[in-house]
């Protein structure tokens, strides 16, 4: 296949292929100028990146911005506060682990040289405190897993790490990709052979990674399909689960293995999850996504799998069927388990079935969301033990969404009894128009913890509020109340503790808002306050945290005043406000949906600038002492990380997305109330009958001043600063020039990559 090509690079690339059957990873970001001499006139982190001469003050003209150089905007809307690239591509977070001495190995998929998504690699960071970090090697190639067999040339893909692996080394069973076509969508479709798994192990704390041999003894360890027509087949994900080694180790149950009666019975007490599906052109009725189970055939050995079958199929689901759920899609990616509780990981071995412990799967899904196309899901499942082949599936009980923004790719890990998670969020340049001038892609979300969310003490009439497709269930408690449980997700509490650590802390009092009587004859305008807070942030790194408390109209009488919430105004903030541009976050309870509005957020046409959604309830609680209800506070964390905002609500809904302004003042911060029901956009299917089709009795806290059609604001902080996540990088890591070398297209050039 080499010799059809008279390029110099890929001439070198096939004759180190020829001579060794391996490709030094050196040769994958090789161009006509290495990374070290581009760098050599940026020693002590002075910028090397080309400048451009541009007037923040005026409009943007585009005309005139796409002819700036490479990176010469590498600053305007960096991260700061989290885990990003030193520049170029980045994606997928992959391979976390503990290391011997204690920090974290933090992957993700990357390729330093270059902008957009190709050769792709593991680059490699270490943290000890999910706050700080450090790039293994160093900020110009933190590169520790690159393409370098024929097996994986063209990329590697996501993986998890077994601790006491190959020799009792960590070991990363990962996707290895050799080229050809690799979508859901692909024409022509994926054939087996273009993605495998292979193992490769460390002796050094992730900082090197040996692969093992290519043959049959060795990589890959799984080539062969475990069904036809694939739609995909990546991200491996090992764990342990001894409800499921119980099963199969049952010798009355006749485990039939999808490989034949000769198929040796499996041993091993790890699981691994393989993501994909069944193409629906190939099988219009049963084709869509899936989850592959796998077993370990002989303990201790990594090599050998079993395939035990689908441990969750769906036919393909383009659209959304719930509000409060995403879609499943036609493809699934980066699936993981595991097992919470209201404390968070749960014991595998407890056998006492605690009425708050959820089986939990996260997956990624492609081709349900429109544009996007990405949902990041989580479902709580429950096992049926009972399917007529003798191997387990997992049927969703309820299910819902990770991240309802531009977050996706979510991997799951473990920490000191914990279960964390991390996801990645994607630019919003669909077109790429400034992605060179920006010199970077891609971020990770804060790291997060999963647990059971339990709201006690649900109103009765909650109880007869019908959804379509809930992302909750409701429990019965032994005192006759109920409680809702669903799947709970928080910030690391010690990222929170580091944010307002370091940073100038403003608070502000509490203050009563209504929205005003400005109300515009048209259709649709809203009655509006914007009422600014009396400081502002110094720049585009802070931290919100605020309890929002919604009133209904008329005035409560002894707690007997029946209020619906279609009354209620819909309020929170905007942020990073100046004339031109503002993003408005809010949460609106007739509808029922938190909000990150975008439609001014950036001048700059090219950007995107669709409105964020998420569905989510405040419930009504009835305390089980006074038999007075409320309605639950809303509590909001907003962290603004310059192009990134990741909106956290009651550690129940989160929406993580981007946003670009472009004039220099805009930075401002102010509270934000409006005074009539928004008009949610169309999505596909039928909604669920607001709860406020009811109405519900109120009961107000007496220390409060009712006003009528108002929100009450208290607790609210701006922690302005935030942390350098980056302590030991330079402020500039960013490359001038033209620098991606897609060695895909170049060595082969028969499939594009997708």
């Amino acid at each position: 296949m080499c010799y059809s090509t008279s390029k110099s690079f890929v001439s070198l690339l096939c004759a180190a292929v020829l001579s060794s059957g391996s490709i030094s990873a050196s040769l994958l970001y090789q161009d006509s100028v290495t990374a070290d001499d581009r760098l050599e006139s940026s020693k002590s982190g002075h910028s090397s990146a080309p400048q451009c001469s541009i007037d923040w003050s005026q409009p943007p003209q585009m005309d005139e911005l796409v002819k700036c150089p490479n990176s010469s905007m590498f600053q305007v809307w960096r991260t700061k506060a989290r885990v990003t690239g030193p520049r170029g591509w980045m994606n997928d977070p992959m391979a976390v682990f503990e290391t011997r001495n204690g920090t974290y190995h933090i992957g993700y998929q990357c390729n330093p040289s270059s902008n957009v998504w190709s050769n792709i690699s593991q680059c490699s960071a270490s943290t000890s405190d999910f706050v700080h970090f450090n790039d293994y090697h160093s900020w110009k190639n933190p590169v520790t897993i690159a393409p370098s067999q024929l097996y994986d040339i063209r990329g590697v893909f996501d993986g998890t790490v077994i601790k006491n692996g190959w020799d009792g080394n960590p070991t990363i069973i990962y996707t290895s990709v050799f080229t050809g076509p690799i979508s859901a969508r692909s024409n022509p479709p994926e054939i087996e052979g273009v993605e495998t798994q292979s193992l490769a192990y460390t002796e050094d704390d992730g900082s090197s990674w040996t692969k093992l041999n290519f043959g049959a003894d060795g990589n890959p360890v799984i080539y062969k399909w475990p069904e036809q027509h694939l739609s995909g087949f990546r991200d491996p994900f090992v764990f342990e689960s001894e409800e499921l080694y119980q099963f199969y180790a049952n010798q009355s149950i006749v485990h039939r293995i999808p490989g034949g009666h000769n198929s040796p019975k499996p041993r091993g007490k790890k699981y691994l999850l393989l993501s994909g599906g069944i193409r629906t052109e190939s099988d219009p009725v049963h084709g869509g996504p899936r989850l592959f189970l796998y077993q370990q055939t002989k303990e201790h050995d990594l090599r050998d799998w079993t395939y035990l079958g689908p441990m969750i199929s769906y036919t393909a689901e383009r659209n959304q069927t719930s509000e409060w759920r995403g879609a499943n899609g036609i493809n699934f990616e980066c699936g993981a388990i595991t097992k919470i509780d209201e404390h968070g990981l749960a014991n595998q071995k407890d056998a006492t079935h605690s009425t708050t412990q959820l089986n939990v799967i996260t997956v990624g899904t492609e081709g349900g969301r429109g544009q996007k196309n990405y949902w990041p899901i989580w479902k709580a499942v429950s096992w049926d033990f009972s399917a007529p082949d003798g191997n387990v599936k997992a049927n969703a009980d309820f299910s819902g969404v990770i991240d309802w923004g531009t977050a996706y790719a979510f991997h799951m890990f473990q920490s000191k009894g914990r279960q964390l998670i991390v996801g990645w969020i994607y630019e919003d340049d669909p077109s790429n128009v400034l992605t060179a001038q920006r010199g970077a892609q891609g971020a990770f979300t804060l790291f997060r913890e999963l647990f059971v969310k339990v709201v006690r003490n649900i109103h009765p009439a909650e109880l007869a509020s019908q959804a379509s497709a809930p992302s909750w269930a409701m429990r019965p408690e032994l005192d006759g109340s109920h409680s809702l449980v669903t799947v709970g997700q928080r910030i690391l509490p010690e990222i929170t503790s580091a944010f307002r650590k370091k940073s100038s802390i403003f608070q502000f009092p509490s203050r009563t808002v209504s929205p005003g009587s400005n109300l515009n004859s048209s259709e649709g305008e809203l009655a509006s306050n914007v009422i600014p807070l009396d400081k502002k942030p110094s720049d585009r790194y802070y931290a919100i945290t605020a309890r929002l408390d919604f009133y209904a109209k008329g005035i409560p009488s002894d707690g007997d005043e029946f209020i619906d919430r279609m009354s209620m105004p819909r309020a929170g903030f905007r942020l990073l406000a100046s004339k031109n541009e503002w993003t408005d976050i809010f949460y609106d309870p007739s509808e029922e949906y938190l909000v990150v509005d975008r439609s001014h957020s950036s001048v700059i046409s090219s950007y995107g600038n669709s409105t964020e959604r998420a569905k989510f309830r405040l419930w009504s609680i009835l305390d089980p002492v006074t038999r007075e209800t409320r309605i639950e506070s809303l509590n909001l964390t907003i962290i603004v990380d310059n192009s990134v905002l990741e909106v956290h609500a009651n550690e129940r809904a989160i929406i993580s997305t981007r946003v670009y302004p472009w004039y220099k003042n805009s930075t401002g911060i102010a509270y934000l109330a409006q005074g009539r029901p928004t008009i949610v956009e169309e999505i596909h299917p039928a909604r669920s009958p607001p709860f406020s089709a009811h109405k519900n009795r109120i009961n107000f806290p007496e220390q409060v001043d009712f006003q009528p059609l108002s929100v009450r604001f208290s607790g609210v902080e701006v922690w302005d600063g935030l942390v350098n996540a980056w302590p030991n990088r330079p402020r500039d890591t960013s490359l001038p020039g033209v620098y991606s070398h897609n060695i895909t297209s170049t060595l082969y050039g028969l499939w594009p990559d997708s």
